[in-house]
């Protein structure tokens, strides 16, 4: 009997990854692959809500990937990928970040375009698979693209995310506006969450040059909530530090409504970081105005800075 294909996104997983591994699971078996789609990490409450609404069963969780086939979505870096990735054959790349450090021993399809989200891609291989997309499937790519473009607000939206949106909403009978209110409700559900929460709920690992850096990212309506804990927030960053040994750590926390955000730092390289994202840290903290995106605003100038 042939392995399965497990198609996976990255640890700390947002809606994206995991509806585009929903997605492209789904198409895969189409095409008459045992597909089948996984988690790499515990559920958020938008991702949960978005699968609750559509009526989506979630992701069977897979804990070590060794010895496994996979496709990876939503990301290509070994720091993000499912616990014995570096063990596992890796037969596919479906991802919308910077090229990272994933190599494999074959030739494979490898797809990277500069869009706002994963989702946007994976409607772009239903047309060229010749393939319907569903009202379901259309759901669950639009709550994936409308997330990780903060509802077509954040600067990696480009035109073409914004034509998906609009033809996946059609499809799935979703108004783009109304929709994405409900998602940005759900993303700011902190709940009971506690400051080590905070900071690694939303996280991801780099490494730029010699240094191992964390990037986490609290994106919420109620800034306040977070930053009202700021002292326990801290002294939680400052144990991941010295647990997993990074050079740095900022914990971005990012008002959604006024499209900004506050960035809170453990760890060293203080004034590289400063000027790096042009801030002036005050207490280890500093404001970003217009800065929503991790991955536009803040990697490539931490990157060139510390590379």
């Amino acid at each position: 009997m042939a392995q399965p294909l497990y198609v996976i996104g990255h640890q700390q997983p947002d809606t994206d990854t995991v509806c585009s591994a929903i997605a492209y699971a789904r198409l895969k078996q189409r095409q008459g692959t045992d597909a089948v789609p996984a988690r790499a990490g515990e559920m958020n409450p938008e991702t949960q809500f978005v699968l609750d609404r559509a009526g989506v069963e979630t992701p069977s969780r897979l804990d070590d990937a060794a010895g496994e086939r996979l496709v990876l979505v939503d990301h290509n870096e070994h720091s993000q990928t499912v616990s014995g990735a570096r063990e596992a054959e890796i037969v596919e790349v479906v991802d919308h970040h910077r090229i990272g450090d994933v190599t494999t021993s074959d030739p494979i399809f490898f797809r990277n375009e500069p869009v706002g989200s994963t989702a946007t891609i994976l409607t772009q291989l239903y047309d060229a698979a010749d393939e319907s997309i569903d009202e379901e499937t259309a759901q669950l790519l639009l709550s994936g693209l409308l997330s990780d473009t903060v509802v077509l607000r954040s600067p990696t939206t480009t035109d073409r995310d914004r034509t998906v949106a609009e033809r996946l909403a059609e499809l799935a009978g979703l108004d783009v506006e109304e929709y994405g209110k409900e998602l940005l409700q759900q993303k700011s559900k902190l709940g009971e969450k506690s400051p080590r929460e905070m900071v690694l709920g939303d996280f991801k690992e780099f490494e730029f040059g010699a240094h191992e850096v964390g990037i986490g990212q609290v994106e919420t309506v109620e800034p306040a909530t977070v930053l009202e804990q700021r002292e326990a927030v801290l002294a939680a960053m400052d144990d991941v530090v010295d647990e997993r040994e990074y050079a740095t750590l900022l914990l971005l926390v990012t008002d959604l409504l006024e499209e900004e955000s506050t960035v809170l730092l453990a760890g060293g390289h203080e004034d590289t970081v400063g000027e790096a994202l042009d801030a002036t840290f005050t207490d280890r903290e500093a404001f970003l105005p217009g800065v929503m995106s991790r991955k536009k605003q803040v990697v490539p100038p931490l990157e060139d800075a510390l590379s």
